[in-house]
């Protein structure tokens, strides 16, 4: 027998392991093509179809350039950034880490100790002392908050998770805020005033809202944002157990066609929200608030010191509601919310969309990025006295 005849053990080895990874490859796909076929009705449905057998990555990937080509221009990343930061100083401003209540010890809280009781953790952190800023204990965790604003840059509304308050796990700040816009549809109406509105569809959509908040949704949110037709929504944080339902929901989603007056197709707009995290339109906070939860849960799993501890309760649950409460948590948020008062814009006269001619009628032109800023410092100012936490108030 010749040398090259002879079984080399080395290339029995590599060839049989290159055969045997071919046919575990072969064996999935052939699982994925075979063991769960689309059932008849699903077969029509062409993004579930296209992605049937991909790869999870591919559909969990967003193509921004598809849904959301404004993220290209730093002109619209600024504007998204100006809403952004109006969210942060919400939450700032309405902070309440007490999410077991202001009795205890919140070793991760040592900086929102009342001074004026040192067994008692402060409520809601108001800069001011006065009758039109009273602070208040009932709110538990969470400091999560949404904001939503229409096509042309103007302020709708806001709303805060509530769970506890509820004592619901189904009172999201997103979900909360939908149901809020849906009552504000046709509220000025009165059957004797106004003009007759052509073909107006019985159910309203948010085609043109665009939501921002503190965290990205979950599969609750995502879906009722998506039955509701939201645009977009930009979040300032990652939630690692949300599984990326809101990407792959957007990529199932099926596609609505637009069309012109005329009946011509010119485009369509995705089923689902594009969700955009905070970092595409250059919000710095949303890498530290992602690191900064990932420590928080290596400190609750590695056994150091726990996020609450009382005489009959120690809370270990890693929980990024837990860690939205604690002191580097607020200290992102503060950092962010400063920025809406030292902000200064680069392209103040940019309009998004940009319109040309601009519409005479004010009611119709989109608000330079200037009239957004001051449109979002103002709205805080209501806020802070009116607008309390999302509770019902005065529009």
């Amino acid at each position: 027998m010749s040398d090259s005849d002879k079984l080399n053990r080395r290339n029995f080895i590599v060839t049989t392991a290159a055969a045997t990874s071919a046919l575990a490859a072969g064996t999935s796909i052939a699982a994925a093509d075979q063991a769960d076929p689309l059932d008849p009705g699903f077969d029509q449905q062409d993004p579930l179809k296209h992605y049937w057998t991909r790869p999870l990555g591919e559909i969990v990937h967003v193509d921004y350039s598809q849904d959301a080509k404004e993220l290209e221009r730093p002109e619209s990343q600024e504007r998204h950034r100006i809403y952004s930061y109006l969210l942060m100083k919400l939450i700032l401003r309405f902070w309440n880490g007490n999410k077991n209540g202001p009795i205890g010890s919140y070793p991760q809280r040592a900086r929102q100790i009342d001074p004026s009781a040192p067994n008692r953790y402060r409520g809601d952190l108001n800069e001011r002392d006065d009758r039109s800023h009273i602070s208040w204990d009932r709110y538990l965790g969470h400091n999560i908050a949404c904001v939503a604003v229409d096509g042309l840059g103007h302020i709708i509304d806001f709303d805060f998770n509530h769970n506890a308050f509820f004592r619901s796990s189904a009172e999201h700040a997103e979900a909360r805020l939908v149901r809020r816009l849906f009552s504000l549809t046709d509220i000025f109406d009165d059957w004797k005033t106004g003009p007759h509105v052509e073909a107006k569809p019985h159910a309203a959509l948010l085609s043109e809202v665009t939501l921002y908040t503190s965290l990205e949704s979950c599969a609750q949110c995502s879906g009722v944002m998506s039955l509701a037709g939201v645009k977009q929504i930009v979040y300032m944080q990652n939630d690692f157990t949300a599984y990326k339902i809101g990407n792959i929901m957007y990529n199932l989603a099926n596609r609505t066609p637009v069309k012109d007056k005329d009946g011509n197709v010119t485009g369509s707009f995705a089923g689902a929200p594009v969700p955009i995290p905070a970092s595409k339109v250059g919000i710095a906070e949303f890498d530290r608030l992602n690191q900064g939860n990932l420590g928080f849960i290596k400190t609750m799993n590695d056994g150091n010191e726990p996020f609450f501890r009382s005489a009959s309760f120690t809370d270990r649950d890693p929980s990024i509601t837990s860690f939205l409460c604690t002191d580097d948590a607020y200290d992102i948020f503060k950092t962010g919310a400063a920025n809406l008062d030292s902000l200064q814009l680069q392209f103040g006269s940019y309009r998004f969309p940009i319109q040309d001619p601009v519409p005479d009628d004010p009611a119709k032109r989109a608000l330079t990025n200037d009239e957004c800023l001051a449109e979002a410092r103002k709205f805080f100012e209501y806020v802070d006295i009116e607008g309390y936490r999302g509770s019902p108030h005065k529009l």
